[in-house]
């Protein structure tokens, strides 16, 4: 009889935020962050958003959104499908730390986009955003 258990986990990536999340308003999606599983194909990822100092309301959250291309096209930023995973923030004014922990990928090209709904403008500064790859190993 086979067993599944997690297979070691990919290496994290890169700061993939760049500028995008800097001073997102409140209510506002980021411009799209490139991230190409084409070759790794690798199933699930964990995502880890850091943001600057903001002054998250109650009930403030971020959304990631996944738009999955397919192989050749890659949709629009809020055009086509996307899968969605919300995250709540903790309230008050400090840099916030985030991690999505089951995030589905795509054997293709994808991007990511954050949508502020912390209910004030995020930091000008600060924001990061680390995808860790991970799979299942069958033995």
């Amino acid at each position: 009889m086979s067993i599944a258990k997690w297979a070691t986990p990919g290496a994290r990536s890169a700061n993939l935020a760049g500028t995008a999340l800097n001073s997102l308003a409140n209510g506002s999606a980021s411009a799209l962050i490139a991230y190409d599983n084409s070759a790794a194909l690798d199933l699930q990822a964990s995502v880890a958003v850091l943001l600057g100092s903001v002054n998250a309301v109650a009930g403030g959250s971020i959304t990631l959104r996944v738009y999955a291309g397919d192989g050749t096209v890659l949709p629009d930023a809020n055009g086509g499908a996307f899968d969605s995973y919300t995250a709540a923030l903790a309230t008050g004014t400090s840099a916030k730390s985030v991690v999505i922990p089951f995030v589905r990928l795509y054997p293709f090209p994808c991007r990511f986009q954050i949508v502020n709904n912390a209910g004030n403008t995020l930091a000008a500064s600060g924001n990061e955003l680390y995808v860790t790859p991970f799979n299942e190993d069958i033995t």
